[in-house]
């Protein structure tokens, strides 16, 4: 393994905000953690991302390096301003940024516009109102473009020959199922947030039906509207949840729903709400059925009628009619999630997006 890492090159993963509690739990900020572990596995990886206070930490082989974010433009989380960014990156062979319209991905191309270094990107969406890349063809010096799926690639068709499909992975041997423990209940994890479409859900479960909405609050106005929408229900919020608890969220619950829309309750529109659905891969990992809104690229990962169901964006009786179906059949149930199980381990594993990866590095050192 020693001598394969001497050969290999040396990898930088760069993203605007960390994982956690000094950042932001989003799937974004999990992609961009999972992915650099999962390349340092194999070859020398370091995140780079920013914060109030430096630090430098290792987590196995995996170096994580937070510089101050001088300011935020436009006081705007994912576009932090650090001069140190660009130093950092001289004494790597890779830059791979898992963002799009930042700063700190425009900084990252032109870095390795001057070392000349390789450059990719993964886009795994939101951005800042801010950017060079707006502004300038920057796109053009970028190596590759390593989408997390096919429904990711709009905004690159000019550079298709350079696309490559990683999709993303799920820690098989953690989020497993555990047939001891009962399942009851209908379960939603994610950020609460109004593209989510949890507003739908929470109208689409019956009164007397468990549901838990596992989640940060991010929008003080949408959580009020669901508070409002609950009441009468047998709804439990968890806005401070672990991973650990969401673990057990997952194994515990007879259903797990990702009703994600396209147009929101206030008429804004997104989109790509789900590039992947990354919570939707963490329950089928776990054995548990999903439903999932028929958005981004949920069709990529749930298989409608073989994992889980896929139903109409906005459709509070499409969710509940699916609900009921499965809670009154839980034979029904336990084989799709079975099957949810199964597509995870064969097809979306870390191991797996690394290997992609590295394949789309060499790819583009071969052009």
């Amino acid at each position: 393994m020693s001598s394969e890492k001497l050969v290999s090159p040396r990898v930088a993963v760069v993203y605007p905000t960390p994982f956690g509690e000094d950042g932001i739990f989003g799937g974004g900020e999990r992609y961009a953690l999972e992915l650099a572990r999962a390349l340092s596995r194999r070859v020398p990886t370091r995140l780079v991302t920013f914060g109030s206070h430096p630090r430098t930490r290792f987590e196995g082989e995996l170096e994580i390096r937070t510089f101050e974010a001088m300011t935020y433009l436009r006081e705007e989380r994912n576009n932090p301003l650090s001069f140190e960014l660009f130093g950092d990156l001289r004494d790597v062979d890779v830059i791979h940024c898992v963002s799009w319209n930042t700063l700190v991905t425009d900084f990252s191309i032109l870095a390795a516009r001057v070392f000349g270094k390789r450059v990719f990107i993964t886009d795994v969406g939101g951005g800042a109102s801010l950017t060079l890349s707006g502004r300038l063809p920057l796109a053009r010096w970028v190596d590759g473009f390593l989408l997390i799926a096919a429904q990711g690639g709009t905004q690159f068709r000019a550079f298709q020959e350079k696309w490559s499909i990683l999709y993303a992975g799920i820690d098989v041997d953690r989020y497993r199922p555990a047939p001891e423990v009962s399942r009851r209940g209908v379960l939603f994890v994610g950020r609460l947030l109004p593209h989510k479409g949890i507003n739908y859900l929470v109208e689409a479960v019956d009164p007397g039906i468990p549901l838990r909405i596992v989640g940060r609050p991010y929008h003080e106005e949408y959580l009020r509207l669901l508070h409002q929408l609950a009441q009468g229900k047998d709804v439990t919020f968890v806005t401070d949840a672990s991973d650990d608890d969401i673990l057990r969220e997952y194994r515990s619950a007879e259903i797990s729903v990702l009703p994600s829309v396209n147009t929101t309750v206030y008429g804004e529109t997104t989109a790509l709400p789900e590039l992947l659905g990354f919570t939707a891969m963490e329950a089928m990992a776990c054995g548990t059925p999903v439903l999932c809104s028929d958005v981004g690229a949920l069709s990529e990962v749930v298989v409608d009628g073989v994992t889980g169901f896929l139903v109409p964006p906005n459709d509070p009786e499409a969710l509940r009619a699916r609900i009921r179906l499965l809670l009154d059949d839980p034979d029904h149930a336990a084989q799709l999630g079975a099957a949810a199980r199964k597509r995870i381990v064969e097809r979306f594993t870390w191991g797996a997006v690394a290997e992609r990866c590295l394949a789309a590095y060499g790819k583009a050192a071969r052009r």
